[in-house]
């Protein structure tokens, strides 16, 4: 039995308004390099990996100063010298995030998105920063908005399908996610997400081939070994 097709937004009780599910695009439009470079870099920070110290560098009487404030002075610099340069404004935004500072991040952002409303940079970043703050329903809109301007978006997929699997919400994961893990197989947390999926919607042959896809592309992923375990099967 084959896998049914999957098109549309997520259930209409769960999706969040004005929201579309992810669509066919070519593999040109794979999420830029430096986007995926960035966001690592993100998560290596909200892992705790924050907080290091450039030597020699002072702010005031005996205050060493941390890579990231250095970031955002640098970044805030350039945005006082080149007011209108987008680019400028987002980096500043995301070196607030690295920061934690948030709300700052997310004045950022709106300004980019002022200029460039489809900037999926911007609402990819400010997205992960409404995460961050457990914002979890503006994060979801942020998120599909990402999908609506780059449906193949790989990074929005994986963080949409996380939180509908924190709430349990399978058929908006599936909606969310299936499309473009179709165009990007390699993708092996989107493979795993799919199996989750799959799994808690009543198709346990379904799950174990995508968490078998997930351990091929990723073959030290432990959350698909334990699945596969789970369902009685050999990693």
């Amino acid at each position: 039995m084959t896998e049914p097709e999957v098109t549309g937004t997520p259930a209409q009780a769960e999706a969040p308004s004005g929201s579309t599910a992810a669509s066919s695009r070519p593999e040109e439009h794979f999420v830029p390099a430096w986007l995926a470079a960035l966001v690592l870099v993100l998560l290596l920070a909200v892992m705790g990996v924050g907080g290091y110290v450039l030597r020699g560098v002072m702010a005031g009487e005996g205050r060493q100063v941390t890579v990231y404030e250095a970031d955002i002075e640098r970044w805030k610099a350039e945005v006082r010298a080149n007011p209108g340069n987008v680019e400028y404004r987002l980096q500043l935004g995301y070196a607030y995030q690295l920061a934690g500072r948030y709300d700052e991040a997310l004045k950022a952002y709106a300004v980019v998105l002022e200029k460039e409303p489809g900037n999926t940079a911007a609402l990819y970043n400010r997205g992960m920063s409404y995460v961050a703050l457990g914002l979890d329903k503006e994060a979801e809109k942020e998120l599909w908005r990402v999908l609506d301007e780059q449906s193949d978006h790989p990074l929005a997929a994986k963080a949409l399908g996380e939180i509908y699997a924190e709430r349990g919400e399978y058929k908006s994961l599936l909606a969310a996610v299936r499309p473009v893990v179709e165009l990007h197989p390699q993708m092996a947390d989107l493979q795993y997400l799919t199996g989750v999926a799959y799994e808690n919607t009543g198709h346990p042959d379904w799950a174990v081939a995508r968490y078998r896809l997930a351990l091929k592309y990723s073959p030290d992923m432990v959350a698909a070994r334990d699945a596969l375990t789970r369902l009685g099967e050999t990693p």
